[in-house]
């Protein structure tokens, strides 16, 4: 999508081995889960399209991948590295679906299509194997990829937004962490005296949505589907005042890589970001300074908000029942306690269920603090999952460009928000087309 290139604590009942093979890196465990039966021809193989090429993410998946190849004799999983959010619409088009793949928030669009299977029946295991139930997972993942009813996409990578800090910034400017975004506000002059960047924001509607719904805010206006209500009490809140602190100079909106840049070199003292970007900026700060982590702080409506989101696993249709079992079976094991807590200490994503949570040592949680609050905001009854209209790549990306605007520019945020929301309604509605 177009954007703007510019500058809990988990229970403790791990067993002495879970942990001894997890902290080893050894991978993670095997799995008695039932699997689809070999063909005459071997194992039936499962090609996943996914877009993990490198980095802590990339290494954790195909170490997963290479556990499960190791510890299952019927199936086979291949990963091909693709922007399978998209390139798989194309492939569904051409009449050549993968079978397995992580898309982002666009199931409507591959619903719309028919271009993916139900997954109610592999849940309740009337297609084999043990029933894994979405009351299992956290709430806003129960609901993640469901349309209708109907779970087309069970998230694997489940990132929230939260910030993480320069410990020792924070205790030269004696500062503590903040709960309220009032609070956030009141330290940043504090930390800018220090000569360094108090804050930057990503310019993502991921993250203004999370502090607009701390405010009291709604993804649509109460009762509709097609109207969002950004010209409203709690968007003109939330909007000015991020507006305000830009013109003070106490923030800046910018890129995770920039932000990264800035915090690692220690000219930053808070970095907005996600659980998905906990270790990169770990290798950003590089040792030099201990990180610190804490949750989205609470808005006008007296709690804080957050929003889940992150790619999930869909089987297109168009394979044989063999060969849709064979992708459930990766699936059921990736979602299970041990899988979970592998992929959570070694990608940073928050696992997907407390069961997953618990099975993660609380002293590795006691040394990764950002692991700790993800895993605090996946289990909030303030998190939501990411809306999954057809049309809300489009609106997220009129949302960034006018997040950039009102908070840099001068336009009356009355106008600019009521702008906003006749441009989302025309994508939301139809009016405009994709």
């Amino acid at each position: 999508m177009p954007r703007r290139r510019r500058p809990f604590r988990a229970r403790p009942v791990v067993a002495a081995l879970l942990t001894g093979v997890i902290l080893a890196g050894c991978g993670p465990a095997a799995s008695n889960t039932p699997t689809a039966k070999a063909t005459p021809a071997g194992p039936v193989v499962v090609q996943l399209w996914e877009s993990h090429s490198g980095g802590p993410v990339g290494s954790t998946m195909s170490a997963m991948v290479a556990q499960f190849n190791r510890s299952h004799k019927t199936v086979q999983v291949r990963l091909r590295v693709t922007k399978a959010s998209t390139k798989a619409l194309a492939a569904v088009t051409a009449g050549h679906p993968p079978l397995l793949a992580e898309i982002s928030h666009y199931d409507n669009k591959y619903v719309q299509s028919k271009a993916l299977v139900s997954l109610n029946p592999f849940l309740s295991g009337k297609e084999g194997g043990a029933p894994l139930t979405v009351s299992q997972l956290y709430p806003p993942v129960q609901t993640n990829g469901e349309v209708d009813g109907q779970h087309y996409r069970l998230q694997a990578d489940l990132k929230v937004s939260e910030f993480f800090y320069n410990r020792t910034l924070f205790a030269k400017a004696g500062v503590s962490v903040p709960t309220t975004w009032n609070e956030l506000a009141a330290i940043l002059p504090k930390l800018a005296r220090l000569g360094v960047i108090p804050m930057a924001f990503k310019d993502s509607t991921a993250h203004i949505l999370s502090a607009f719904r701390a405010n009291g805010g709604h993804y649509y206006l109460p009762g509709s589907a097609t109207r969002t209500d950004f010209n409203s009490a709690a968007g003109v809140e939330t909007f000015g005042f991020f507006r305000n602190l830009y013109r003070q100079k106490l923030m800046i909106l910018a890129h995770g890589s920039q932000i990264r840049s800035d915090f690692g070199a220690g000219k930053l003292a808070i970095a907005d970001g996600t659980s998905a970007g906990y270790q990169k900026i770990l290798t950003a700060a590089g040792g030099r300074f201990q990180v610190g982590a804490f949750a989205y702080p609470a808005g006008s409506s007296g709690h804080s908000a957050n929003m889940a989101q992150g790619l999930g696993f869909v089987i297109f249709a168009g394979h044989s029942p063999t060969q849709q079992q064979a992708a459930w079976t990766w699936v059921q094991w990736f979602l299970q306690p041990r899988q979970q807590a592998y992929w959570a200490m070694h990608s940073g994503y928050a696992p997907e269920s407390a069961a997953g949570a618990a099975a993660i040592p609380s002293t590795w949680l006691q040394k990764n603090p950002g692991e700790a609050v993800s895993i605090q905001e996946a289990a909030s009854p303030y998190t939501a999952p990411r809306p999954n209209a057809s049309a809300y790549q489009e609106v997220q990306g009129a949302v960034d460009s006018v997040f950039f605007d009102v908070v840099t520019r001068g336009k009356p945020l009355h106008t600019a928000l009521a702008a906003l929301d006749a441009t989302d309604h025309a994508y939301l509605s139809g009016k405009t087309k994709i």
